[in-house]
């Protein structure tokens, strides 16, 4: 049995940058979403737990911009990537209540369009003919070591 494995550098970087090069989009989820990683895939798997449409926010999820695949290397010889987005805004004129959001490769079908992330914010956002700022971390929105 092997004890230790890596990914080389070259494969990481790769990856980000095929993510960067994907459609993506951002889909609001409810409170009673549950995440689940081993059996929640694509986009079909978690749409009913979608908020509804309002304003600006449109059923199908926002589109993300402005993303990126920035190197991080903490130390000599650690080649970590992470991918980053523009923050994402909407508003004005939104009415929403979400606690979860999926980050999903848009194909245009729900069966195929791949979940590349799940997010759990900190609370339920609860918005009133207003506007929500999501503002990703500092050092990205995924983050590969």
């Amino acid at each position: 049995m092997a004890n230790l494995s890596c990914i080389p550098k070259f494969v990481k970087k790769e990856q980000t940058d095929i993510w960067v090069g994907e459609t993506w989009k951002l889909m609001l989820l409810n409170s009673t979403h549950i995440p689940n990683p081993g059996t929640q895939q694509f986009v079909s798997n978690v749409v009913a737990k979608e908020i509804p449409a309002s304003g600006p926010y449109t059923a199908g999820g926002v589109a993300i911009a402005g993303k990126v695949s920035v190197e991080h290397s903490p130390s000599a010889g650690v080649y970590n990537y992470y991918l980053d987005a523009t923050d994402k805004i909407i508003g004005p004129g939104a009415t929403l209540s979400y606690k979860y959001g999926i980050l999903f490769q848009d194909t245009g079908v729900q069966a195929t369009s791949k979940i590349r992330a799940q997010i759990e914010f900190p609370e339920e956002e609860i918005v009133t003919n207003g506007t929500s700022t999501i503002k990703w971390n500092a050092l990205g929105i995924i983050y590969i070591s």
